[in-house]
């Protein structure tokens, strides 16, 4: 017998993006561009930005790096 592993959520691909007044968690390649999976408010980016990279197998050190 053979088991098969599938994953429940993609390893990677989440991308936020900015909508009018909020910003926008995706994954255009598992789920397509109009699948919003989370929302935050316009001045919660920093929380945003975090989770995106968490999901994406980086660490929130990463992120900050990155701004410096």
């Amino acid at each position: 017998m053979m088991a098969m592993v599938i994953p429940l959520m993609p390893r990677g691909g989440f991308t936020v993006r900015r909508i009018g007044d909020r910003w926008e968690l995706v994954n255009s390649r598992s789920y397509g561009r109009t699948v919003v999976l989370h929302s935050w408010p316009r001045d919660q980016h920093a929380e945003a930005f975090a989770h995106c990279y968490r999901l994406n197998g980086r660490t929130v050190e990463e992120l900050h790096a990155a701004f410096r």
